[in-house]
This record gives C-alpha cells, sequence and structure tokens, in this order.
C-alpha cells in the first residue's frame, strides 16, 4: 500500500509537472510572438485598421476593402466587375449585399453567421490579455506548415468557439489560423495563411497576404487609427 502510494503521488507529480510546462511553454510562445507583432502597447493604441487590396478569382480582379473599428464594426467591401457588395458586422448584428450574387437589397445575417465572425471585431487578437478576454490557451505541440516549424497553439474563447493558431518558430509569426465554424448545421474547419509581414508606421506588424478558401487576398495599404464614421457600420444601398 506505501508503495501504491508513493507511485501515486510520483504520477501526480510528473503530470501535475507537464501541465505546468505547457502552462509556461504556451506564455512563452505567447509572449515572444506579441514581441514580434510590435508589442502589446503599440497594439492597444490601435483604434482603428483599414486595409486595401485585391484578390484574383479565374482571372478577374476582385477590389477588397476590410474596414474595423477596435470592438465596434467590422466592414468588408468587395468590388468586382462595376459592381459593389459588402459584409458589416457588429457587436450585435450584421448585414450583407452582394448584388454578384443576385442579391437586390442588403439582407440581415443570422445570428449564427453574425457570432462566427464577431472574432474579426477585436483589432488586437485572441492572443493580447488572453485571460482578462475570457480565452484558454493550450500548447498542443510543434507542427510543420509547409515546411516551416510551427508551435501549436488551441485557443478556446470564452463562448466555447475554438481555432488552432500555429506560430512560426523561428519569427515568432502567426502563420496559419485553423478555425472551427458551423455553416449549415455542421461544423467544419476553415484554414487562414498570413505571409508577408510588413513593419507599419506604429511599429506594429502586419501579414499584407492573406490566403483565404477563396483566394489569396494581397493588401497594398494598411491605414492606422484613421477616423470612421459608425454610418459605416449601417446596410445601405
Amino acid at each position: 500500500m506505501k508503495k501504491l502510494r508513493t507511485t501515486l503521488c510520483t504520477l501526480t507529480l510528473v503530470v501535475a509537472g507537464s501541465i505546468a510546462s505547457f502552462a509556461q511553454n504556451a506564455d512563452e510562445i505567447i509572449q515572444k510572438h506579441i514581441t514580434a507583432i510590435g508589442g502589446a502597447e503599440a497594439w492597444k493604441k490601435v483604434n482603428s485598421i483599414k486595409m486595401t487590396g485585391s484578390m484574383n478569382a479565374q482571372g478577374t480582379e476582385i477590389g477588397v476593402t476590410q474596414t474595423v473599428a477596435h470592438n465596434k464594426g467590422m466592414r468588408q467591401d468587395i468590388s468586382v466587375m462595376g459592381m459593389n457588395g459588402y459584409m458589416i458586422v457588429t457587436n450585435k448584428e450584421g448585414w450583407s449585399f452582394m448584388p454578384f450574387g443576385g442579391q437586390t437589397a442588403p439582407e440581415a445575417m443570422t445570428p449564427d453567421q453574425v457570432k462566427e465572425s464577431q472574432d474579426e471585431l477585436d483589432i488586437q487578437g485572441d492572443l493580447i490579455d488572453y485571460q482578462a478576454k475570457g480565452n484558454k490557451v493550450e500548447f498542443v505541440g510543434k507542427d510543420d506548415v509547409e515546411g516551416t516549424e510551427v508551435f501549436k497553439l488551441k485557443v478556446t474563447g470564452k463562448d466555447g468557439k475554438e481555432k488552432t493558431v500555429y506560430i512560426d518558430a523561428s519569427s515568432y509569426f502567426m502563420i496559419r489560423e485553423v478555425r472551427k465554424i458551423n455553416a449549415d448545421g455542421k461544423e467544419m474547419e476553415m484554414a487562414i495563411d498570413f505571409s508577408n509581414f510588413q513593419k507599419q508606421a506604429n511599429g506594429t506588424m502586419f501579414p499584407m497576404t492573406v490566403g483565404t478558401p477563396q483566394g489569396e487576398v494581397n493588401f497594398s495599404k494598411v491605414e492606422i487609427n484613421s477616423p470612421i464614421e459608425d454610418s459605416l457600420f449601417k446596410p445601405a444601398n
């Protein structure tokens, strides 16, 4: 019995030590990542972002502009073949207007669609002050993303949504994010890749190339803390 108690005690210490090590590794990786992208203080001074770029879909050039007011609203404008559409998400509701898809007027997004998109409202991202935001982060090991060694972190939001982020083990930039989303009542994964990081005037680093399931978006301009009217986050033809 004494031997059993000793074995259990040793096992408990090993497990506890492993958990503590994982937690320490996660926090160390997060801190190095935040430093690599410009530091928490610089990001906390960012109240709005406007990114302008384009993507090519089967030979068609599509203009893309994404505007975000921190924890307030996000708007993505799309221009293709002389038509302009948009998607708007706020902390309460959302709308979409895609004339190239046959829409003739803005339509309200479903609650699930709004919920899936509201992560975009946090300009700082999931990892800065993650505990204060109610997020949980776990280090789940190393992996390889197209030849790049990465650290994998599992992020669980306070709403229970999960995503896995891949941090470059050399640069500490986030180069991939895999989200679990609900589409038509089914859970599926969506991967987004980030590359071509460039330093902005305020010291923050932005990925100027974003790979999405729809195609690769190349941004040419980033505007930080430019004035944004509230009307931008309201639907209008």
